[in-house]
């Protein structure tokens, strides 16, 4: 029988999770105790409704427990979890189905679904954003430690909150590499909320993003975050990021903001407020744009699919027509012509390929992305087997697939296995007899 339901309300942030308690003996990790509501077991099925928070648990390594999502969940790499309807309004019924034991929900749910869902023994954690460095990484370490306990959640927590910071200091380190200077950009980012411009100022989440470019935020010693146009005009920032075309509007119309350098130059790119305030792969994703576009030669190459067929029809049209032709040059050319027979769909998958590889004890979304390629392929017949958790029935599956498609049948499902996997030309398991 499941748990009696409780609602929470939770605002992690700092000065609340002096409030948060964790009992229990030993190390033992339930049951956990937040804000005074005990949480008996970790929990096995959950539902996202709030974005930022689906970035985080995912980055966590959570997201294999995500049975359901919002509509407004709609990270490309989540897009193989169902949906259960809109944010604010989600589909009970579907919930229920799923056996759902937490929705994760934001600010906005509507107070009747929360009292069904309540009726039905779903907690519901209402989540809010993290606005500082400080109260981000106090929601990596609580959420580890509600969906995977007060010391294994919690260490898992805190380390991939390190692990973000880490990857974003490489980021950074990449640009000063690059950059060799000792001349600062600066930078800003305008918003446009209650009919009058903003900018993201010192000590936020969004000020701390900015400075990983290896910028200095011309806001950094504003308070106040309307937009002063006289203090933008002395900072002349370099490159202006802007949340939509609202602000970007508000920008050319003022007399003063429109004749800015990065204005007149075209120094600005939009960055929109979803990019800016998701906080874990999305918070990635976004500083490599606002990085990329403040130094191109730090983007990365990789040749479109138009790109490849021009070359290939280049070769096709220089290779000789007469029968002297090498024996060597007519094999290298069916190569070229059966490669650009075939296309990847790991896009179709929302999968990222590039160096990536699985293996037996592996638990992430990707696992559950190649074992619904694999499903799809006919090498899962189980769909109940499409867990995110890489164990023996995975393993042997892509041996299967590995044989089938003259791999050799390791059972690790190297960056080469993946590769093929998503080829379109992939070989489907053969039919049992």
């Amino acid at each position: 029988m499941r748990k009696r339901i409780v609602s929470i309300a939770l605002a992690f942030v700092l000065a609340l999770s002096v409030a948060v308690t964790f009992t229990g003996c030993g190390n033992d990790d339930y049951p956990v105790e937040v804000a005074n509501i005990t949480i008996e077991s970790e929990p096995k099925n959950i539902v996202v409704l709030d974005a930022s928070t689906a970035d985080i648990i995912s980055y966590a390594g959570y997201d294999i427990k995500m049975v359901g999502r919002s509509d407004e969940v709609n990270q490309d790499w989540l897009s193989v979890v169902p949906s259960v309807g809109s944010q604010n309004a989600p589909d009970v019924e579907k919930i229920k189905t799923y056996e759902t034991d937490v929705v994760f929900a934001g600010e906005g749910l509507d107070n009747t679904v929360k009292e069904n869902l309540e009726k039905e023994n779903i907690k519901v954690i209402t989540m809010l954003q993290a606005k500082t460095p400080k109260s981000l990484e106090t929601n990596y370490v609580t959420l580890g430690k509600i969906l995977g306990g007060k010391v294994t959640g919690a260490n898992k927590g805190a380390s991939a909150y390190d692990d973000l910071i880490g990857n974003m200091e490489q980021v950074k380190s990449s640009v000063k590499a690059e950059v060799n200077s000792d001349i600062l950009y600066t930078v800003c980012y305008l918003f446009y909320e209650d009919n009058s411009l903003k900018l993201m100022t010192s000590g936020t989440y969004g000020d701390m993003l900015l400075g990983y470019t290896g910028a200095v935020n011309a806001a950094v010693n504003i308070d106040e975050n309307k937009v002063d146009v006289n203090t933008l005009k002395v900072a002349n920032p370099n490159f202006i990021f802007y949340a939509d075309e609202a602000t970007l509007n508000a920008i050319k119309a003022d007399a003063v903001l429109s004749k800015l350098t990065a204005v007149t130059s075209r120094k600005t790119l939009m960055v929109t407020a979803d990019e800016m305030n998701r906080q874990g792969r999305s918070a990635l994703d976004t500083l490599n744009k606002m990085v990329e576009f403040m130094y191109p030669s730090l983007k990365k190459s990789t040749a479109t699919n138009d790109e490849a067929s021009k070359t290939t029809a280049t070769v096709a049209t220089t290779t000789p027509a007469n029968n002297n032709q090498t024996a060597t040059t007519a094999p290298a050319n069916k190569a070229t012509t059966a490669a650009a027979a075939t296309t990847s769909v790991a896009d179709k998958y929302k999968i990222k390929l590039d160096k990536l590889s699985l293996k037996n004890g592996d638990e992430n979304n990707n696992v559950k992305i190649m074992q619904q390629r694999l499903y799809d392929l006919g090498y899962i017949e189980d769909k109940g087997n499409i867990t995110g958790y890489y164990g023996e029935i995975s393993q042997e599956t892509v041996e299967n697939f590995q044989s089938n498609n003259g791999i050799k049948a390791t059972g690790t499902a190297d960056n080469a296995t993946l590769v093929k996997l998503f080829d379109s030309k992939a070989v489907k398991a053969k039919p049992q007899n």
